[in-house]
């Protein structure tokens, strides 16, 4: 899972290692280039981009610069359905391990069709543990009471934690699990509807033999405590590269999802971005 699971009102958004034989490449390169060019700063960077994996977001415990935008539609029901606009930026901090996230909802709702802002969240993401094999982090996620209408936020401050624990598998996939946990801070909005939600998921990411392009497949379960609801997701990213933009590296992606079960508060969705990272 990438540090992103239930906003209002849809399925929120969630998001490669390097390869050490492009490590050993550079470092073959830098050793036996002329002097002058051992020196340039700008030669190194450009052999290191040439020879190494681009980090594309997929790997939750390589965590780098991001900034984007993106729009997702949900059918809640045959005629009722609602979209949202959210701008994300996240910037570590510290030896890397560490890093904050911003991001600013612009939506409507089934009541409402009119767009307006949501509730801005501030999220936490700590990488503890990573070696070549494994990786773990958590992420608390805090959001301020700032939507415009009770029908587009959670109508009170609340908090979204999480815990995942990643595997690095032999083939060049990723396997990260996650325990997520949604729950209001003020015991319920002013319409006396609380907030408690339980969601695990199943994230991996296939290594596919073009890097320009990446496929992630995300299945999870979700109880609602205050609502007795238990129901799946599925959502499935493809994303492709697409070359130097605003001094990072650029892509374009898009992200359908299915909610299933009887209980499941919505039918189905769809999620387009563009986004640079590595700035």
């Amino acid at each position: 899972m990438t540090p992103e699971d239930i906003q209002p009102p849809g399925i929120r958004a969630k998001a490669c290692t390097i390869s050490m034989t492009a490590i050993a490449l550079t470092a073959a390169l830098v050793c036996t280039a002329p002097q002058a060019h051992a020196q340039d700063g700008g030669y190194l960077d450009q052999v290191q981009r040439e020879f190494e994996e681009i980090n594309n977001g997929t790997n939750p415990t390589l965590l780098t610069t991001q900034a984007g935008i993106q729009y997702q539609f949900s059918q809640i029901t045959d005629d009722l359905d609602a979209g949202l606009w959210e701008a994300f930026y996240t910037q570590p901090f510290g030896d890397g391990s560490k890093a904050f996230r911003f991001t600013l909802p612009y939506t409507n709702s089934p009541l409402d069709s009119a767009y307006d802002f949501g509730d801005f969240s501030v999220t936490y993401i700590d990488v503890f543990h990573l070696t070549e094999k494994t990786g773990a982090a958590f992420t608390a996620e805090f959001f301020l009471d700032t939507a415009s209408r009770e029908d587009t936020g959670y109508g009170q401050y609340a908090m979204e934690t999480s815990l995942f624990y990643a595997w690095f598998l032999d083939s060049g996939a990723i396997f990260a699990p996650a325990w997520v946990q949604t729950f209001g801070l003020e015991g319920g909005n002013d319409a006396g509807a609380e907030l408690n939600t339980t969601t695990v998921d199943f994230y991996y990411v296939p290594k596919l033999p073009n890097p320009k392009y990446y496929l992630t497949f995300d299945p999870a379960v979700i109880h609602d405590w205050e609502a007795d609801r238990t129901f799946g997701s599925l959502q499935v990213t493809a994303g492709m590269l697409t070359g130097r933009a605003f001094g990072g590296d650029s892509q374009i992606f898009i992200k359908p999802g299915v909610l299933f079960g009887a209980d499941a508060p919505a039918d189905w969705s769809v999620q387009v971005g563009f986004k640079v990272l590595n700035f």
